[in-house]
């Protein structure tokens, strides 16, 4: 009875783990030491839903630009910063910015970008979530077809003479029938 009970308790902690996950999005101005936290998002693998838990614009940016990013985990190294340089005015403005979450093939993070929501004026932020499809894959090893005696299977019927100068008697007629003023008196 006890195992499953534990059973279920681990299924309901994968199910969980799997369906809600949150990350940090970072922002570091470009003369700070270190950055700090400017929106902490959950988001659902599986519906693609997103949530803004919370959302602190810098005050302080000097320069007027700062990086936005994430750290990720890499086999060489355990804490990677990726991230994108973006002004100031991108995040605090009247405007109403727009954190995108790109998402790999297993529904990690891998990058955030920020856009510019223009018309929409509140406070906060909006989050989106991009994944990344495959494009569209050539057939590559695709045998070619070709004719017994090594010629091309398609016969490429060769036009009638009428048919390639058609334009040259349309020319001609016109100029026939535009005839000329010299003979009038």
């Amino acid at each position: 009875m006890h195992f499953l009970a534990l059973l279920g308790a681990f299924a309901l902690l994968v199910v969980s783990a799997i369906a809600d996950v949150s990350t940090d999005v970072f922002y570091w101005p470009v003369g700070a030491a270190q950055p700090s936290v400017l929106a902490r998002i959950a988001y659902d693998r599986a519906s693609w839903k997103s949530e803004l838990l919370s959302y602190h614009p810098p005050t302080d940016a000097r320069d007027g630009l700062v990086r936005v990013g994430l750290y990720t985990s890499t086999p060489t190294n355990s804490r990677q910063w990726i991230g994108s340089l973006v002004s100031v005015a991108s995040l605090i403005g009247e405007d109403r910015p727009t954190l995108r979450l790109h998402l790999g093939p297993a529904g990690d993070v891998y990058h955030v970008s920020v856009a510019s929501s223009t018309g929409a004026k509140a406070t906060g932020a909006q989050v989106e979530i991009v994944s990344s499809q495959p494009g569209v894959q050539p057939h590559l090893n695709r045998p070619v077809v070709v004719s017994p005696d090594g010629g091309n299977t398609e016969e490429v019927v060769e036009k009638s003479f009428l048919q390639k100068y058609w334009w040259v008697f349309l020319i001609i007629a016109f100029l026939s029938m535009s005839g000329s003023a010299g003979g009038q008196s």
